[in-house]
């Protein structure tokens, strides 16, 4: 299964490569990494740069348009399985393993969230903790707010 790690920024230079780093590190690498990027002069290119000779980057420029805009740029330029991570998030090492896991179980899903948890930058190193950045109780009881009856427990 081929894998596309997707992301879109716009001045968050300073975050990227955490981010970066945690996709670089992953248990199961992707076959390319997407960005898509609106320009803001903050350089983020240059990290973007300095990361090609550890991941396949494949850059995407945003000449106009929103977030959304920038989503859809990013998925028309992947190939395969998209799996999207902000570019102020740091990906738990499996993230990736764990994802395409959990495509080659349920083939018919079209797509897999997860739980985010907060981080830390104390002296230039991410410190990562359990503390949950959403809230555990959805705000309404819905059926799509609800994991797979097959993947209560996936997460943890």
């Amino acid at each position: 299964m081929k894998v596309t790690a997707a992301l879109v920024t716009y001045r968050w230079a300073r975050a990227l490569p955490y981010s970066l780093t945690s996709v670089d590190s992953q248990t199961r690498k992707p076959e390319e990494e997407v960005i898509a990027l609106k320009p803001s002069g903050d350089s983020s290119e240059e990290v973007m740069r300095s990361f090609s000779s550890q991941l396949p980057i494949k850059l995407v420029v945003q000449e106009k348009g929103n977030f959304t805009n920038a989503v859809q740029m990013a998925i028309d330029n992947a190939k395969g399985v998209i799996l999207f991570h902000d570019d102020d998030a740091v990906a738990e090492e499996r993230w990736g393993e764990k994802h395409e896991n959990l495509f080659d179980f349920l083939p018919n899903v079209g797509g897999i969230g997860g739980k985010s948890h907060k981080a830390y930058i104390k002296s230039g190193e991410v410190v990562k903790t359990h503390e949950p950045f959403y809230d555990e109780k959805p705000p309404r009881n819905a059926f799509y707010r609800k994991p797979l009856p097959e993947c209560v427990n996936y997460c943890g």
